[in-house]
């Protein structure tokens, strides 16, 4: 197994634990629980395969992204859920942990498609937010993109990082980790020190 492909089922079963406690938090079935977990693990490189056409979508392509999405999944519903705040905080740093996996990883696909630096940033942070989005919006919260937390701009870093990487030559492991570390740093830290951007109207 490559090193890239460890990284991408890594990404995969973060982001699937992040769904599967949110839907522990809404108490929602075992079939909620599965349904929640894929909409992080493949939505966002679902949009961006969709966006630069590439044939097959990569979970139809190797279902195995399908398989470590689900099984996350049945562990997250079986296992003991006795402490809601642990809960919660394991939530939101396997959502930091698939954020900065994504956001690289889907950074460097649009490059290998000569989609260029800007656009394989923008698809980069595509891949990294979009299927939180649609799981915060089944669960009727607003998505963090859409909230003042340091959320898209970590995206951003891990994915604006590897192009620099990539453009100063370095192989492609070494960019990988470099975009990972600082996305899940901008993001860490966020979270540990409560920073946030300004709202409209907030030096008023």
């Amino acid at each position: 197994m490559s090193f890239v492909y460890t990284l991408e089922m890594l990404g995969t079963a973060a982001f699937a634990v992040s769904g599967a406690l949110a839907a522990s938090r809404k108490r929602m079935d075992i079939f909620g629980f599965c349904v929640l977990a894929l909409m992080p693990a493949v939505g966002g490189g679902t949009i961006r395969d969709i966006i630069i056409d590439r044939v097959p979508v990569f979970w139809v392509n190797d279902n195995r992204y399908v398989a470590v999405a689900i099984i996350a999944a049945l562990i997250v519903f079986f296992a003991p859920h006795r402490r809601p705040g642990i809960r919660r905080e394991v939530l939101i740093w396997a959502d930091a942990l698939g954020l900065a996996l994504f956001a690289t990883l889907g950074t460097e696909i649009c490059l290998d498609y000569n989609t260029g630096p800007l656009v394989a940033v923008m698809l980069g942070v595509t891949t990294a937010v979009t299927g939180g989005m649609i799981r915060d919006v089944i669960c009727n919260e607003i998505p963090l993109i859409l909230s003042r937390e340091i959320y898209a701009t970590a995206a951003f870093a891990a994915s604006l990082a590897y192009v620099l990487a990539d453009r100063l030559a370095l192989s492609d492991n070494v960019a990988l980790i470099a975009g990972v570390l600082t996305g899940l740093a901008v993001r860490g830290l966020a979270i540990r020190y409560n920073w946030s951007l300004p709202s409209f109207g907030s030096s008023r």
